[in-house]
């Protein structure tokens, strides 16, 4: 059984540290014209939600990457690295395949390809990050 304040612990300073890395590595702002969407809704990032973000990363997140921590009977920084790592590629796929549907009439156009592909990148380093950071911070109780 989980260690339910230490994991919301863990839970908020991981995505604290995650989302402020995800602000760092942001681009500036880009003057855009009205229609026009440099991240369309399944792209947007911290920029627009990072309070969301911290409350999904809190008490969300937080349990599942527990959860696999008590399966795996150890909580590390490479461990949680690599379920974070995990995580982002699920997210990237999911929403690359989301992004391959057809746009509705009066939508904003779609970014390029290589601007997906970098925020996609930038949202597997946060996610990477979120997990080895809880992996580092929690610690599994003994049996």
């Amino acid at each position: 059984m989980p260690s339910w304040l230490l994991l919301f612990w863990s839970g908020l300073a991981a995505a604290l540290a995650s989302e402020w890395l995800a602000a760092t590595l942001r681009p500036p702002r880009l003057t855009r014209r009205r229609g026009q969407s440099v991240s369309p809704t399944l792209m947007r990032g911290p920029r627009e939600n990072v309070i969301i973000a911290i409350v999904t990363g809190t008490l969300l997140l937080a349990p599942l990457y527990g959860v696999a921590f008590e399966l795996l009977h150890r909580a590390e920084f490479v461990n949680g690295a690599v379920l974070g790592t995990l995580h982002g590629v699920f997210a990237a796929i999911v929403a690359l395949v989301a992004a391959r549907r057809p746009a509705r009439a009066g939508a904003a156009t779609p970014p390029s390809v290589r601007a997906a592909a970098v925020y996609r990148a930038r949202r597997i380093l946060t996610r990477a990050v979120y997990g080895a950071v809880l992996g580092f911070l929690y610690v599994v109780p003994p049996a």
